[in-house]
């Protein structure tokens, strides 16, 4: 189900906080990836919801990623965060939405911020060209 979720007057705050969080911790699948991790933490540092909810502790692999994906009845990540944000045009995102890049083995995912991505892969977080979004998912009411 589609969340209605409103932005915290301090999210731009929250939102470097988080991020800078993920430069100090290595990535993990499960726990600390581009969904569980960088997306999910985003949007919880800018609404305060926590999408994590059920999702925890379900894989520890790419492959696992995409098997409890399926159990839930995704076909695939970008399906997953299109049932609980509304889908935007990449063109159209603004700071802190969520973006899907068609990176690793089932997609990645990143926050918009100005002309960038911002992603975390299994090396680290880094930026991304904005034009690599290839779907956006809105996080907060405009």
């Amino acid at each position: 189900m589609v969340q209605a979720l409103k932005r915290r007057a301090d999210w731009h705050a929250r939102l470097h906080a988080e991020i800078e969080a993920h430069r100090r911790e290595a990535f993990a699948w499960g726990r600390r990836d581009c969904a569980l991790g960088l997306a999910a933490g985003a949007v919880e540092a800018i609404t305060g919801a926590d999408l994590r909810k059920g999702w925890r502790g379900t894989y520890r692999t790419a492959a696992g990623a995409m098997k409890a994906l399926r159990k839930a009845g995704y076909a695939s990540l970008g399906d997953a965060v299109a049932a609980v944000l509304p889908e935007c045009h990449p063109c159209m995102a603004m700071d802190g939405d969520i973006a899907l890049l068609d990176e690793g083995e089932i997609g990645a995912l990143g926050i918009f911020n100005g002309g960038t991505l911002i992603v975390l892969g299994l090396d680290g977080i880094g930026p991304r060209e904005r034009a690599a979004a290839m779907r956006a998912f809105e996080v907060g009411a405009r």
